[in-house]
């Protein structure tokens, strides 16, 4: 039985994110020593990480330690994040799908950049890109994931600083698709959320302020009824203070679960810093949301 303490953190990426760099253990280690006695991890598109965090999690028995996954779905309100929580240790048939379909997408979307920018005149391999993921990412990730997309902001610098293809990050932003590559849209919620359900994991909306359009009303009510997901991740370094309590009281009205994360994606002294700035357990979450999430989960 979790016993509450101060703080959490529902809402972390290690280096087996494409996007992360910090140590799976560096969690456990720093939870530890802040006193954030329950964390989850959740990784993008996957849960690759999980026989590590499974071995850190026995090495620190005061964290409580939660099945995570950050899923990335296609709506018709566009893609979406959704933090995935008590995710089961032995993926289910479905999950089993549902991994290897984003295992495919990260591949094949990273192919489709390398296309397109070649396409337009801007040359741009898949060797180059194998190179920039080993600039920062260890061979064993490589090894279950393949050749994935690459972190923006290594990717911008080598086109941008190297190559010399390009003026600046917005030139990038703005290169258009060209007729010949069709990029790969991320799996589509339909797909992904029943299959996560059915594991009997909650699914929360994550990072909610831009999908919500702030506080567009019409707009979260549409997203709920499409989504149907069991809580929003209401507090968040992305979620301004003054909407964290109007995400809290919408929960609340439509008997919604709140979650809270801080989204750290690197350890300090990593050489490469993902989404500097943040800390473990930097939100301002309530640590009574635990009690209903594990409420939830246990029944």
């Amino acid at each position: 039985m979790w016993e509450k303490k101060n703080s959490f953190d529902f809402h972390l990426h290690t280096l087996w994110s494409y996007d992360a760099t910090a140590d799976v253990e560096f969690y456990f280690a720093e939870a530890s020593r802040l006193g954030v006695n329950c964390i989850a991890i959740t990784e993008h598109h996957h849960m690759d990480s999980l026989p590590e965090a499974l071995i850190a999690a026995e090495k620190y028995p005061d964290i409580t330690y939660i099945r995570g996954a950050e899923l990335t779905v296609s709506t018709p309100f566009g893609s979406i994040d959704m933090v995935c929580l008590g995710m089961p240790e032995v993926p289910t048939p479905e999950l089993q799908q549902v991994f290897a379909a984003y295992h495919n997408w990260q591949r094949e979307y990273g192919d489709s950049t390398c296309l397109n920018m070649t396409a337009l005149g801007y040359p741009y391999s898949r060797e180059e890109r194998e190179m920039l993921l080993k600039r920062y990412r260890p061979a064993k990730t490589l090894n279950v994931q393949g050749i994935t997309h690459v972190q923006a902001g290594v990717q911008c610098d080598y086109l941008i600083k190297e190559k010399k293809l390009f003026p600046d990050r917005e030139a990038i932003r703005n290169l258009p698709r060209s007729e010949k590559v069709t990029p790969k849209p991320y799996p589509a919620y339909d797909f992904v959320l029943p299959a996560v359900r059915k594991a009997g994991a909650l699914t929360f909306i994550a990072h909610p302020t831009r999908y919500f359009q702030r506080n567009n009303l019409e707009r979260m009510d549409a997203l709920r009824e499409i989504l149907q997901f069991d809580g929003i991740e209401c507090a968040h370094t992305s979620v301004p203070e003054e909407l964290t309590p109007f995400y809290r009281e919408y929960a609340l009205k439509h008997k919604l679960l709140s979650s809270a994360g801080s989204d750290c994606h690197s350890a300090p002294g990593d050489k490469y810093q993902f989404s500097s700035g943040c800390q473990l357990g930097g939100h301002i979450g309530d640590p009574r949301w635990v009690d209903e999430i594990m409420e939830r989960l246990q029944k």
